[in-house]
């Protein structure tokens, strides 16, 4: 038997909050859509489980721990059990501090409050269900923005119809997986969809919940208002929206275009999928400490004296400063990350930390020997930085570039592979000795 709910909390914040995510600062002005703190709890005879995602561009690590505490005490959930990720909508509320803004604590205190809120609304309202996976494929709104040139050294986003490019350096992930979540008498409870793309495609000065709103608003409209879609993140550390063939960029209007693409895939493989009353669920939890990367005493002394002349261009600019506070603030640092597999049924889900390049969540699911692997990136509260191949370190572009957040080095992706794979192996063990 199976026990789920499902459930959604507005955490819009109030207007003239900052807005994270871009080279400068930006105050709210308006809002586009609401912003959501959406929750599954799913309960069987074996364990219970429950995934948040919050409409944010990322969720720092105490705020993660404030929520699972709350679920824990409330629930009896525990945390290797609670998945918390951000959609990493670059049109969120102040949750983070860097590139001209500064986290709210009040705002992050307030969040972590109304995403507890979800699942424990979740947990309450939870309902004898029945559930199933299904994939689906879309290859016509996600691109590797990484680009070989004609003319020289790699770039990352080289402009629409521009003649110098050569090739894309990488791949896509296209599958859209989907798990559908019904009641026993057939009525929806709502869908979860797992798809690599950047939620990057507004821009501006005002709220909104990128492609994963539209992609909802789509769902309520077909399947009902109670229906909750709950989004996860992909790998996509270097996939976004743009075509630089010019063959689907739709402006201003784009994340709704690119939601409903995506949305109508969502319930066309929903529609396909075969639902069971029959589902077992286990989570695993490890953790990790890596040496972050420093600056080498010339890259400081650059950075200083471009800091002392100035200069027109913005991001040589903010890397410059970012350079020098590496140095002044903590030459040596280390981080500690986690890696969380879950396994619901024939899906399992695998949450990792950080903007992580699309090949390593290739290489998860080609491993993994569950029917469905979903990855589930910006999870697990670590800071916002990129996991990049070791390739991409040699070639350059914007993702290796080293920041005050960004300081991964290269083994990191390698590592966080290598225990999603064990800890994939260890729940399928699991499964076989049901």
């Amino acid at each position: 038997m199976i026990q789920c709910g499902m459930a959604e909390v507005d955490i819009t914040p109030v207007m003239g909050s900052e807005i994270p995510g871009y080279f400068g600062p930006r105050v709210a002005d308006g809002i586009k859509d609401l912003l959501y703190a959406k929750s599954l709890v799913l309960e069987t005879e074996r364990g219970t489980v429950a995934l948040v995602v919050i409409d944010a561009l990322s969720v720092p690590r105490q705020t993660v721990e404030t929520i699972r505490e709350r679920i824990a005490a409330e629930t009896g959930i525990e945390p290797p059990g609670v998945f918390v990720s951000a959609t990493h909508t670059h049109t969120g509320g102040p949750v983070s501090t860097g590139f001209g803004c500064t986290e709210s604590p009040a705002y992050l205190e307030w969040v972590a409050h109304k995403a507890a809120d979800s699942v424990l609304l979740a947990y309450r309202t939870r309902k004898e269900a029945k559930i199933g996976f299904g994939r689906g494929s879309e290859t016509d709104i996600a691109f590797n923005r990484r680009f070989f040139m004609k003319d020289g050294p790699l770039r990352t986003n080289p402009g629409v119809g521009n003649p110098l490019i050569d090739k894309a350096a990488g791949p896509i992930d296209p599958e859209v997986l989907v798990m559908r979540i019904d009641d026993t008498s057939g009525h929806p409870i709502g869908v979860v969809t797992n798809y690599a793309c950047h939620t990057d495609t507004v821009g501006g000065d005002e709220f909104c919940a990128d492609y994963p709103g539209e992609l909802s608003r789509l769902v309520k409209r077909e399947l009902g208002e109670q229906a909750v879609s709950l989004f996860l993140l992909g790998a996509c550390g270097n996939i976004n929206h743009i075509d630089v063939s010019g063959k689907h960029n739709k402006g201003n209007d784009h994340y709704r275009w690119m939601g409903r693409i995506l949305g109508a895939e969502t319930l066309k493989v929903r529609d396909k999928i075969i639902v069971s009353e029959s589902a077992e669920a286990a989570a695993l939890s490890e953790r990790f400490t890596i040496d972050l990367r420093s600056p080498t005493d010339e890259q400081v002394s650059a950075a200083r004296r471009l800091n002392e002349t100035g200069t027109d261009d913005v991001r040589a600019a903010t890397y410059a400063r970012e350079i020098a506070r590496i140095a002044d603030e903590c030459p040596t640092a280390t981080a500690t990350v986690e890696v969380q597999a879950m396994r619901i049924g024939e899906m399992a889900i695998v949450g990792l930390p950080g903007e992580i390049f699309v090949e390593f969540g290739l290489s998860i699911k080609e491993k993994s020997a569950f029917g469905y692997t979903m990855i589930d990136s910006m999870c697990n509260g670590t800071i916002r930085a990129y996991i990049c191949t070791r390739e991409a370190f040699q070639q350059g572009g914007y993702e290796p570039q080293m920041t005050f957040r960004n300081r991964f080095p290269e083994e990191t992706g390698e590592r966080l592979v290598e225990l999603a794979d064990s800890l994939l192996k260890r729940l399928d063990e699991g499964r076989s000795r049901l």
